[in-house]
């Protein structure tokens, strides 16, 4: 299997949720889905020869590799680039990307509801080239224009009835106009009991709640909005729950528990709707809080995801510069877990159980190791704490390497990746995800089911792909993640163990060291 194969094969298994994505924002024949389907398409049928070994052009392999992880990623960059407040970047690029006006119109419908999440009224605005008229009314209340939100003609009957009362139901209390307020809530329950049911829709549901909170907030009743917000809710985001309870202590009183919130708040939010939050504690004379202390990076993520690209770094130099007329790359040698070699030094060392993680097969193997760490790492990493990262890594490795020797006792294999050890991050990613209660825990163990299912068939389809190294990752890190639920729960045990799974991969890096200076050099 080539490099280009890969990366296609890899570009077209995400093609297949972005096509499910993209069907969310636009009809089956817009240009948005239907080039995110072709894009798909064109990946699997480059990345499909190694199974079916047919011949393709150059030409053909060459645009399908510019075309397909283009129009594949495309919405995932637009996305980042809009969160990142680029928004002129992100226009010209969506304008070059997609030619026709449905296009167009279904991925700037994206960057505005982006633009609305990061408080930016005006973004929005722009982005809306349809003229949604609910699009319009929540982009003018992150501007505080009230009354312009009050002369829009908005949708009053299913769940956009319900998502228009909740932009209304703000501008009424912006105004100072109560009772009108408290009529559009009931017309919302109404709405939502007779014709939604008892269950309703999670958005509709989220903006009846939204808005009950906000009128109660107005009467200063602290204790029935905390009431109704104290479970979070999928999409609020949480300064909005912080500024609402804010809101009804001021009203009721309770200066010094409302300005407490509102620093919260302000600290929570997007710089957009940061600066509603500035206001309130300016007009008081409250001094602004420090945001950039309250953000830390993933910094265990971050440590181990650059260990990974840097051992790759000087792979590549140990390979190059004592390569020559070797039966098997030095750095294979050196690090990689051996099974049934014959005449390699110390091939059935313990430390090649760890060390292997830091030796990747080409440069697609560890841009994709190292993208995947990243992206569900961090994730962990905030659940739980950077130890907790490392020692799912640790146990994941070690599990990939000793049922791979179960499993295959009779074969010869030089086992070499980091793939264990990130399914190892994600299998205690799951069982931590499995064991919550709210939406999102049940979404995120739903995706990384389905992603583990897909690379459980990649595995399987794809010749020199451990299979049992990754099934291995996903037991060695789910059993990790089960000692943390069941009976190491302490507060510092994430640390403790993350110290000790630390020095062991510093161990195995130092043991691959002295085999370099011993018997390479």
């Amino acid at each position: 299997m080539t490099q280009v194969e890969l990366l296609l094969l890899v570009t077209a298994l995400t093609g297949i949720y972005m096509v499910r994505w993209t069907l969310k924002l636009a009809p089956v024949t817009n240009e948005l889905p239907v080039k995110t389907l072709i894009a798909t398409g064109l990946s699997g049928v480059i990345g499909g020869r190694v199974l079916f070994s047919y011949q393709l052009g150059d030409t053909f392999t060459a645009l399908t590799l510019v075309l397909g992880p283009a129009y594949v990623f495309a919405p995932m960059v637009l996305v980042g680039l809009a969160r990142a407040r680029r928004f002129e970047s992100v226009s010209v690029l969506a304008r070059l990307l997609y030619w026709f006006p449905e296009g167009r119109a279904a991925a700037f419908r994206l960057l505005a509801q982006v633009a609305l999440q990061q408080g930016e009224g005006e973004a929005a605005q722009r982005f809306n080239v349809d003229g949604d008229l609910l699009l319009k009314a929540q982009a003018l209340a992150l501007q505080k224009r009230w009354q312009a939100v009050l002369d829009l003609d908005l949708p009053d009957q299913g769940e956009l009835g319900l998502l228009s009362g909740e932009t209304r139901v703000e501008a009424l209390l912006g105004l100072g106009r109560l009772a009108q307020a408290e009529q559009v809530v009931l017309r919302m329950q109404e709405l939502f009991r007779k014709r939604l049911g008892e269950v309703g829709t999670p958005a509709g549901h989220r903006a009846l709640v939204i808005s009950e909170a906000r009128l109660m907030a107005e009467r200063g009743d602290v204790t029935s909005v905390q009431r109704r917000v104290e479970t979070p809710l999928p999409g609020v985001a949480p300064h909005l729950r912080y500024g609402i309870v804010a809101r009804a202590a001021e009203q009721g009183g309770d200066l010094v528990v409302a300005l407490r919130l509102y620093a919260q708040a302000y600290t929570q939010a997007p710089e957009g709707t940061r600066r509603g939050y500035a206001e309130v504690l300016t007009r008081y004379g409250q001094p602004l809080p420090n945001v950039e202390l309250r953000w830390r990076p993933p910094a265990g993520t971050l440590a181990l995801t650059g260990a990974l690209v840097a051992a790759f770094v000087v792979q590549l130099a140990l390979d190059q510069g004592m390569g020559g007329g070797r039966v098997m790359r030095p750095s294979t040698a050196a690090a990689a877990f051996l099974l049934n070699v014959a005449g390699v030094p110390a091939a059935e060392a313990l430390w090649r159980y760890l060390s292997h993680a830091f030796v990747h097969g080409g440069l697609i193997h560890i841009g994709f190791n190292a993208w995947v760490l990243f992206d569900i790492g961090r994730l962990l990493e905030r659940r739980r704490s950077w130890g907790d990262l490392v020692t799912a890594f640790v146990f994941g490795t070690a599990a990939g390497a000793a049922l791979t020797a179960l499993a295959q006792s009779g074969t010869q294999l030089a086992l070499v990746g980091a793939s264990g050890g990130v399914l190892g991050v994600a299998g205690a990613l799951l069982v931590d995800a499995s064991g919550g209660s709210l939406r999102s825990d049940r979404s995120l163990t739903r995706n990384l089911l389905q992603w583990m299912a897909l690379l459980m068939i990649f595995s399987l389809a794809i010749p020199n792909v451990s299979l049992w190294a990754h099934v291995g990752g996903v037991l060695g890190g789910a059993a990790w993640g089960l000692l943390r639920r069941g009976l190491l729960q302490g507060r510092g045990t994430g640390t403790v163990v993350g110290v000790f799974g630390l020095l062991l991969l510093v161990y195995a890096l130092l043991e691959v060291g002295i085999f370099v200076f011993r018997h390479l050099l």
